[in-house]
């Protein structure tokens, strides 16, 4: 009996060692698991926030290649738009050029202007006959001319349809004696005496039906609006800076191309060149200095090399 209570307790130390060895084991096996499962997780968080990283990188790379995208075609537009009347004359698709305008575009005020009586005519009809400039002064429109008699550029014709003392009214009521019903290339600029007897609202409206003409017939149409002149020469309805205003706001809603030529006398003056040396003060046209600014900023504007 005394050995059977023996056996038993040796039974029972066994059992008791064996349970407590196996719970540290468990335990063991548990803290392991646990490890592990963070070892996971803390490895799942850096593979995300790495893809995260790289995610953003990689938007920010596609963002940046975009706006370098955006920026390389507004240039590419700008540039484009600027170049095209140059590349039409380089590519010899322009064999005339129309100039539309009033005295300012016949180079009236130039110290060397002239209108020679067997000049060619440019508006015969109404009882009245008007004959083009003459072509030995340095107005924009002899420049422009002479330029245009490049050899690379073929044989181009300069029309010089600028008449004295001639409104934008009177031009858009004689169109089809001014314009042919198909031009090659036209450049529009008048409107100074029109402050004398119309209204602005007029003048709008009046620029908007000459405009959309000109550039209906032509294949390629430019926009100038002419330079300041000074407000106190007559009763003037509105000022030359309105008139700059009206073209701009034309010209960006139909996508004419545009020449502020009052921006770029404005501009002059604001960098300290004074307006007699470019304007007359006892009319509105230019200086010869004005004439050759006039040219300039045609030649920056429409990018002639």
């Amino acid at each position: 009996m005394k050995i059977v209570r023996l056996l038993m307790m040796a039974i029972i130390i066994v059992l008791m060692v064996a349970f407590v060895f196996s719970k540290n084991n468990w335990d063991e096996k548990i803290e392991q698991h646990s490890q592990q499962s963070m070892d996971n997780v803390a490895q799942t968080k850096s593979v995300k926030v790495l893809g995260e990283k790289e995610i953003v990188q990689e938007k920010e790379s596609t963002e940046e290649k975009a706006e370098v995208i955006e920026d390389e075609e507004k240039a590419a537009s700008v540039k484009s738009e600027e170049s095209e009347f140059y590349n039409l004359l380089l590519e010899q698709k322009i064999t005339s050029i129309k100039l539309l305008g009033d005295g300012i575009t016949a180079g009236y005020g130039h110290s060397a202007y002239s209108a020679p009586d067997g000049g060619r005519i440019i508006f015969h009809g109404n009882g009245e006959t008007y004959r083009e400039a003459g072509y030995e002064f340095d107005s924009w429109a002899n420049q422009l001319r002479n330029y245009a008699s490049k050899p690379e550029f073929g044989e181009v014709d300069v029309i010089n349809a600028g008449i004295r003392d001639k409104t934008a009214d009177w031009a858009l009521r004689n169109l089809d004696r001014l314009l042919k019903p198909k031009e090659e290339a036209v450049i529009v600029m008048i409107g100074t005496d029109d402050r004398i007897f119309i209204t602005l609202e007029e003048y709008e409206a009046t620029m908007r039906k000459l405009l959309a003409v000109a550039d209906e017939r032509s294949e390629s149409m430019i926009v100038m609006s002419p330079p300041p002149s000074k407000e106190d020469l007559q009763p003037y309805k509105f000022t030359m800076k309105e008139i700059n205003e009206v073209l701009k706001n034309i010209s960006e809603e139909k996508g004419y191309t545009f020449i502020s030529q009052f921006d770029a006398f404005q501009e002059q003056m604001e960098n300290g060149v004074k307006y007699e040396s470019l304007m007359q003060t006892a009319t509105s046209n230019p200086q010869n200095d004005g004439y050759e600014l006039i040219w300039q900023t045609m030649k920056q504007e429409l990018d002639l090399q």
